[in-house]
């Protein structure tokens, strides 16, 4: 039975996590905060977010500081689900969990992009810049309990290149911030529009007409068309296209997003427009 579609507009507000980064000590970074969404695949669930969270970096422009990346730990937080009575799920209040960014050798935990792009003293300290998505992905321990709505499921993916002026939704956490408080994490939904089907420069990023707000990088991007809502990428930031103009303030900004086809065609060898089962 095909879900309606103001059901699934329902459903997005379940469909993106908060992300906080931590230090070595698990302290929070401050600023250092995004969203993400989890993925079933293969039975297997794992976290998605963008590779600049996880570790600092912006992979158009790497500037490189003084100190090392102090980005360690990343604490996931969203409504908690358990069986209410007789197969009955509930789901509301928190859950968090705290994942470790590197092993006990230093190396990282998270899956990127097979292909990565030489940058010397990145790779120094043992971290790769990917080629194409600014992306990654860690699995999940089965402490997390999700129910399928909080899930992103192999239906709920959508191969096809997109039309300009479709309808995009961006699910995230802006500056952190819950619709319904710490307690019960609930991102919140923005509707833009594709106005860029490419971008100079960058190799499988899209624009949008308007960009989401920092915290949101690393949420689900969702297209409403044919009366469906199904995911297409990963929200990654904004671009200025005024950046090289004088004045104190920005006022073109656009939001960028990463288009995944290639994603599950390279990393899970998902032949497009195959859906795993």
């Amino acid at each position: 039975m095909k879900v309606p579609i103001h059901i699934q507009k329902n459903n997005l507000s379940l469909k993106a996590v908060k992300i906080q980064c931590l230090d070595q000590n698990q302290i929070n970074i401050n600023g250092a905060y995004g969203s993400g969404f989890i993925c079933s695949e293969y039975k297997i669930n794992y976290l998605y977010t963008c590779w600049h969270l996880v570790t600092g970096y912006n992979m158009h422009n790497i500037e490189i500081g003084r100190t090392l990346p102090n980005r360690k730990f990343l604490k996931i937080s969203l409504q908690a689900s358990s069986e209410v009575h007789n197969g009955i799920i509930g789901i509301g209040g928190v859950q968090e969990i705290v994942i470790p960014l590197y092993d006990d050798f230093g190396n990282f935990t998270w899956i990127q992009d097979d292909i990565d792009i030489p940058h010397f003293e990145l790779n120094n300290i043992g971290i790769k810049v990917p080629c194409r998505h600014d992306l990654v992905k860690l699995e999940l321990p089965q402490t997390i309990l999700v129910d399928e709505f909080q899930l992103i499921m192999d239906y709920d993916i959508n191969f096809a290149m997109p039309s300009l002026g479709d309808k995009i939704y961006i699910v995230g956490y802006p500056y952190g911030y819950s619709a319904l408080g710490e307690n019960n994490p609930t991102p919140i939904v923005l509707t833009r529009f594709l106005s860029s089907r490419s971008i100079y420069g960058r190799n499988i990023e899209m624009l949008l007409d308007g960009p989401g707000a920092p915290g949101m990088s690393g949420g689900p991007i969702f297209l409403e068309k044919n009366n469906e809502i199904s995911l297409i990428g990963i929200y990654t930031g904004l671009i200025f296209p005024d950046f090289n103009i004088n004045q104190n303030e920005k006022t073109t900004s656009l939001g960028t997003f990463c288009f995944l086809n290639m994603w599950w065609y390279y990393q899970n060898n998902w032949p497009i427009p195959y859906k795993p089962t």
